[in-house]
């Protein structure tokens, strides 16, 4: 498929020949058909199936609920503490609750912040990790100590100022 038919005899030909060019992308392309649906089957994350709100009067008086303000400040349970100071009760505290503690950030937070919260949880012998619904800009008021709304999050314990 790369001769020339006019007959000057000596001279090679100026166009390229593409013909194993195409060969060598086709089978590249059927190579990678057959090895990217198992790879996408590789990829799979947990996710719950369905998502329920559970009645005030069956949520755990033990659960941890870690909170990331926008200000990147942290709350246990509606309680400021410094990064320390969440290890060291999830430490403390994570026996009582399953291996378990819930994680919420408020959109703007930094996501510094929440990875080093979740890390935090997780080297102190959290097993799961739940990401909490983000809540309403006037839930997260319990991070400012001067403004924290007297109101509890359900489930969780109730708001402190100070320290």
């Amino acid at each position: 498929m790369g001769f020339k038919v006019e007959g000057s005899g000596g001279g090679g030909m100026s166009e390229i020949n593409v013909t194993p060019l195409i060969d060598i992308m086709l089978v590249m392309l059927i190579i990678f058909m057959v090895i990217t649906p198992p790879t996408i089957s590789q990829i799979q994350g947990k996710l719950p199936e369905k998502s329920e709100e559970v009645p005030e009067d069956q949520v755990p008086k033990d659960q941890l609920l870690a909170a990331v303000c926008k200000d990147g400040s942290i709350t246990l349970n509606r309680q400021v503490v410094t990064l320390e100071e969440l290890a060291i009760q999830v430490e403390k505290r994570i026996a009582s609750t399953d291996k378990l503690i819930f994680v919420d950030a408020h959109p703007d937070a930094p996501y510094e912040v929440v990875t080093r919260v979740m890390d935090a949880s997780r080297d102190k012998g959290a097993e799961k990790i739940g990401i909490a619904k983000l809540k309403t800009e006037e839930e997260f008021r319990a991070c400012d100590p001067i403004t924290a709304a007297p109101a509890p999050v359900e489930g969780a314990a109730p708001p402190t100022v100070g320290g």
